[in-house]
C-alpha cells in the first residue's frame, strides 16, 4: 500500500512540473504536498530542466507557487545553453518567475556569446534583462581582437544586451600593453571605448 501510495505521489509531481515545463531527476527524493507548503527535495546528484535552464547540484529544492523557487547546494552548475552561459558555485537560488539568478559566494562566469570569463563572491543574473552584477573582489576577462581585456574591481555591472561593462571601487584594466585605473571605468565592447571618472591614472604605450 505504501509503495503504491508513494507511486501516486511521484505521478502527480510529474504532471504538475510538466505543466510548469520542469523536469527532474536524483538519487534520492523527498516530497511534501500539503496545500501552500509544496516542497521536492532531490539529492544524490540531482538535476533540473526548466525552459533553457539546466541546473546540477548535490542538492536542489523545489518550492513555492508552481515550484516558482529553487535553492541549489554544493557543486552547483547552471548552464543555458540558449543564452551560451555557464555559472559554477556552491550556492545558488533561481526564481523562476523573475529569471533571476542569486549567489552568495564565490562564483565562477562563462559567457560563451560574449567571450567573457568572471569571478566574484557575489551575483546576481537577471536572465532576462541580460544584466549581470557581479561584487566583491571581481575579476573579468574579455577577449578581444588585441588579445585578452583584463579588468578588476570591487563591482561590475556587465550589461549582456547592450554590450556595456561599468567598474566602481579600485577599478583597473590591463589591456593590450596599456593600463588604465580610477574609482570609476565604463567600456562600450562593441566600440571597445573606455572612458574614466575619479582618481584616475595610466599607462599607455606610444
Amino acid at each position: 500500500m505504501k509503495r503504491w501510495f508513494a507511486l501516486a505521489c511521484i505521478l502527480l509531481v510529474t504532471v504538475t512540473l510538466s505543466a510548469e515545463e520542469i523536469t527532474f531527476s536524483g538519487g534520492s527524493t523527498r516530497m511534501s504536498m500539503q496545500q501552500g507548503n509544496q516542497t521536492i527535495t532531490l539529492g544524490g546528484g540531482a538535476r533540473i530542466t526548466s525552459g533553457s535552464v539546466q541546473l546540477y547540484a548535490d542538492q536542489i529544492t523545489l518550492s513555492g507557487n508552481n515550484f516558482r523557487y529553487v535553492a541549489c547546494t554544493k557543486s552547483v552548475r547552471l548552464v543555458d545553453a540558449e543564452r551560451g552561459v555557464k555559472v559554477l558555485a556552491q550556492n545558488l537560488f533561481f526564481d523562476r518567475d523573475e529569471q533571476m539568478i542569486l549567489i552568495d559566494g564565490f562564483v565562477e562566469l562563462d559567457d560563451a556569446v560574449n567571450e567573457v570569463h568572471a569571478t566574484a563572491f557575489m551575483l546576481q543574473f537577471s536572465l532576462q534583462e541580460g544584466e549581470v552584477l557581479l561584487q566583491v573582489d571581481v575579476r573579468l576577462f574579455k577577449h578581444t581582437e588585441s588579445g585578452a581585456m583584463a579588468c578588476t574591481a570591487d563591482v561590475m555591472r556587465f550589461d549582456r544586451t547592450n554590450q556595456d561593462l561599468e567598474l566602481k571601487g579600485k577599478a583597473t584594466i590591463d589591456w593590450a600593453g596599456d593600463r588604465y585605473e580610477a574609482e570609476r571605468i565604463t567600456v562600450d565592447l562593441e566600440t571597445e571605448e573606455i572612458a574614466m571618472d575619479g582618481s584616475i591614472k595610466g599607462v599607455v604605450n606610444g
